[in-house]
């Protein structure tokens, strides 16, 4: 079998691996996108960390 055959009978096979690339590329972009747009609205530029440290 040489390859320009090979080729075409892989066809439908990589067609279907790169449009399912394609959706998880778009669906990971929209998760991250909206994961920043609705991040948390209760920070406050002068807000106080809180120490994980002990002090005795």
């Amino acid at each position: 079998m040489d390859l320009k055959m090979a080729g075409e009978r892989n066809s439908p096979a990589d067609r279907l691996a790169l449009a399912s690339m394609i959706v998880c590329f778009l669906a990971t972009g929209a998760l991250l996108i909206g994961t920043l747009a609705a991040g948390p609205f209760d920070q406050h530029p002068r807000g106080q960390i809180p120490s994980t440290t002990t002090t005795h």
